[in-house]
């Protein structure tokens, strides 16, 4: 009896250690073998979410039910570009990440390889602000981080239009994008005059091929970071041609992007060639600082502001010159005394878009 109860007790032992060594080889949890990756999706989409003035009031479901972590989204479901950006972002975690809009349910289903990760729901329309809104674009950032700094230390929210390829542009790019500034695409286009005009090296010509331009524009792209749209740098002559402007247009309908046009030339395309691409495009209203004067700049500014008020929105362009940057720090704080709002481009397109 007491050997057979030696041997029981060996045999127990052998099948403890076997138990032991298998362990490791039990298949994880789906939910823990997403679990640090799911953190860092989670924390994604609230930043993407606050970026574009949405309110995210998250339900943990996923520790209660085992379902998807859903968020309810203070706001209007947004356009398909808005979940197309969203998708792009996220597929940098994991290129098998998509993003489903189901607008009949204003909802979108975030999933991962198959995975139902998280759910967005939109429950009220975003409250409008009543009254005028203004735009300010400051083009020709990337050549340095000064201008960034200096950008970034006015609390109004100033677009950086960054052009590719300089010394900085991704650097400003994610400064930008780490405050929560809209970022777009300066791309160097051809103006009338060229070549004594020089827009730069790899600036699209008219004349180029469509795969050319293509390939620039990815490579500009590549260049700018966290860029939602573009607008032109010069391109007087560019902006007039169809072949070319369609070229872009198809780039900028493909990535989900708006384009501002900078107005270079009262023969500009950019409006038709824009709406028959299915891109949503705006323009330029004034250039704030054609002479870089402090007390010029303070009055165009003022301008903006009255237009915007007349008409319901203004698009002011500026550049990176002392003179601007002082003009805005003594007139921008008025805006709101006005009964005008700074904002971001993607707001009032969603406005138009109502």
């Amino acid at each position: 009896m007491t050997g057979f109860a030696l041997a029981a007790l060996v045999l127990t032992a052998k099948w403890e250690e076997q138990e032991i060594e298998k362990t490791p080889e039990l298949p994880v949890k789906i939910e823990d073998r997403f679990d640090s990756r799911a953190e860092h999706l989670r924390s994604e989409v609230e930043d993407f979410l606050a970026q574009n003035d949405f309110v995210p009031l998250k339900i943990d479901s996923r520790r209660s039910s085992a379902g998807p972590d859903t968020y309810q989204v203070k706001g209007q479901m947004p356009s398909s570009p808005f979940a197309s950006r969203l998708q792009r972002r996220l597929q940098k975690i994991d290129p098998k990440i998509t993003v489903l809009a189901a607008v009949d349910q204003n909802k979108m289903v975030i999933e991962e390889d198959g995975l139902i990760r998280l759910v967005l729901l939109f429950i009220a329309p975003l409250k409008a602000h009543i009254g005028p809104k203004a735009v300010i674009i400051m083009d020709d950032l990337g050549r340095g981080t000064n201008s960034a700094d200096a950008l970034l230390s006015l609390s109004e929210p100033v677009t950086f239009a960054i052009l590719p390829g300089e010394t900085h542009s991704k650097d400003v790019a994610n400064l930008a994008n780490a405050a929560g500034r809209e970022v777009i695409l300066h791309i160097p286009m051809e103006p009338q005059g060229y070549p004594a005009i020089n827009p730069g090296e790899m600036a699209l010509l008219v004349g180029q091929t469509d795969g050319e331009i293509r390939n620039r524009l990815e490579w500009f792209a590549s260049q700018v970071p966290h860029a939602i749209g573009a607008n032109n740098h010069m391109g007087s002559r560019f902006t007039e041609d169809h072949p070319g402007m369609s070229t872009v247009m198809d780039v900028m309908r493909t990535r989900g992007w708006f384009f501002v046009d900078s107005v270079t030339t009262g023969q500009s395309r950019v409006k038709e060639i824009a709406r028959t691409h299915g891109v949503t495009s705006l323009k330029r209203d004034l250039f704030l600082d054609n002479v870089a004067d402090v007390s010029k700049i303070r009055h165009e500014l003022q301008n903006l502001a009255l237009l915007a008020k007349k008409n319901g929105h203004a698009v002011g362009i500026c550049h990176p010159y002392p003179e601007t940057f002082e003009a805005l720090r003594l007139e921008l704080p008025i805006f709101s005394e006005l009964g005008v709002r700074l904002v971001s481009i993607r707001n009032i397109l969603e406005d138009r878009a109502d």
